[in-house]
C-alpha cells in the first residue's frame, strides 16, 4: 500500500500539485456561477482598483469636411480600492479515517488508502469554497457582501456613495399597478447604465416572491400562457447550478427563481431573502467581475490568483496529514447604481 512507511508518512503530493488538482475539479454549485454573472480572473495583488468615470455616450456634431474635429474630453473620475477577502479552511486526515475502512470502485473493493481519502477531502473542500464564492457573488448583486458569520465585508452602495433603489410591488393588493412597477424597474436600471450596454434585465427572486408574482391577478393569465408554452416545449423548469428554478418573462424582464440556501453563522439562510429579489442588467461589458488574489503563501506571492489553494502538512508522530486550504475571491459590481432590489410588499 502506497503512502505509509515505518518511519514517517510519505505523503506523495505537494502544495502545487494539490492546488492544481483542486482547481481542475469543476465548480458545480450555484445559480450565479452557472449564469456566469461575474466572469473571473486571477489577480497578482490582494487589492482591486476600481476607476469610475462618467462614460456617457453622446452624439457627435457634424462639421464641414476639413473643419475642426470634436475633441474627446477626459472627465475626472474616482478611484476606489478594495482589499480581497481571505477565507481559510483546515481539514485533517487521521488514522481512523483509513483504519478498517474500504473503498468501493465499481464492483471491486480495497482497503482505504491515503490517496483515496485525499481525493475525497479535496472534493468536499472544493464544494465548501464553491458555496462561499456563490454567497459572495450573490452579495455583490445585492450590493452588500457578507461572510459566513453575517459580518459585512463591503457595502457597495456606501463605498460608491449611492442610495439603493427599491421597487415595491405590493403583490398582496389585487389592484396594484404591476406593469407600472415593472416600468419603474426598467427605467431605474437603464438610466444608470452610464455608457454601459445591456441585452435585457433579469431579476433573481425568492420562491415566495415568485409565487406571489405569478399568482397576482394582473400577471396570472400571462403566467398560465407561459406555462402552457413551456409544457409544449418540455421546459417547465430550468436547471442551472443545481437549481430547478422557474423562469418567467414579463414586461420585457426575465424573472428567475432561486431557492438555494447555505449555512450562515449556524443558520440555514436563503441566498435571496423571502419576498425579495435583485435585478441587474444582462449583457454588460465590464460591470461585474470576480477577482482571485494569490494565496497567503510565499510560494504563490505576486502570481495570478487561483480559485482555491491547498497546502499539506505532515503531523508529528504519524497523527495524520493536515490540509490547509484557502480561497481569496472578491466579486464586485463596478456600477452598483444599476442594481435594484424588488420587494413583494407595499412601501411603508
Amino acid at each position: 500500500m502506497t503512502g505509509i512507511t515505518t518511519d514517517q508518512i510519505n505523503f506523495p503530493y505537494t502544495a502545487v500539485q494539490l492546488t492544481g488538482t483542486i482547481n481542475r475539479l469543476p465548480n458545480l454549485y450555484g445559480l450565479i456561477n452557472d449564469l456566469n454573472v461575474f466572469p473571473s480572473a486571477g489577480s497578482m495583488s490582494t487589492l482591486v482598483e476600481v476607476r469610475r468615470e462618467e462614460n456617457t455616450l453622446a452624439v457627435l456634431p457634424a462639421v464641414d469636411r476639413g473643419g475642426p474635429a470634436t475633441v474627446a474630453k477626459r472627465t475626472p473620475g474616482d478611484t476606489l480600492y478594495f482589499e480581497i477577502p481571505h477565507f481559510p479552511l483546515d481539514d485533517v486526515i487521521k488514522p481512523q479515517d483509513l483504519q478498517n475502512l474500504i473503498t468501493v470502485v465499481g464492483t471491486s473493493a480495497h482497503p482505504r488508502t491515503l490517496e483515496d481519502e485525499t481525493a475525497k477531502r479535496l472534493f468536499a473542500i472544493r464544494n465548501r469554497h464553491s458555496i462561499t464564492l456563490e454567497w459572495i457573488r450573490m452579495g455583490a448583486l445585492k450590493g452588500l457582501l457578507t461572510d459566513g458569520k453575517g459580518n459585512t465585508i463591503y457595502d457597495l452602495f456606501a463605498a460608491f456613495n449611492f442610495q439603493k433603489t427599491i421597487i415595491y410591488f405590493d403583490l398582496s393588493n389585487p389592484n396594484a399597478d404591476i406593469t407600472g412597477q415593472c416600468e419603474k424597474l426598467f427605467e431605474a436600471i437603464v438610466t444608470n447604465l452610464r455608457g454601459e450596454t445591456m441585452s435585457y434585465i433579469e431579476v433573481i427572486v425568492s420562491p415566495s416572491f415568485f409565487n406571489a408574482f405569478v399568482q397576482h391577478p394582473k400577471v396570472e393569465k400571462f403566467w398560465v400562457n407561459w406555462q402552457a408554452a413551456a409544457q409544449l416545449a418540455n421546459i417547465e423548469r430550468v436547471k442551472s447550478g443545481g437549481q430547478m428554478g422557474r423562469v418567467f418573462e414579463f414586461q420585457q424582464i426575465r424573472w428567475r427563481e432561486y431557492y438555494g440556501r447555505a449555512p450562515v453563522n449556524g443558520v440555514s439562510s436563503p441566498f435571496v431573502a423571502d419576498n425579495k429579489g435583485h435585478a441587474r442588467p444582462v449583457g454588460t461589458m465590464d460591470s461585474f467581475y470576480t477577482h482571485f488574489a494569490p494565496a497567503n503563501d510565499i510560494r504563490f506571492v505576486n502570481m495570478p490568483g487561483k480559485e482555491v489553494y491547498v497546502s499539506p502538512k505532515i503531523l508529528d508522530h504519524g497523527a495524520g496529514v493536515e490540509l490547509h486550504t484557502e480561497s481569496n475571491p472578491l466579486a464586485i459590481c463596478r456600477r452598483p447604481e444599476m442594481l435594484v432590489e424588488v420587494d413583494a410588499g407595499a412601501q411603508q
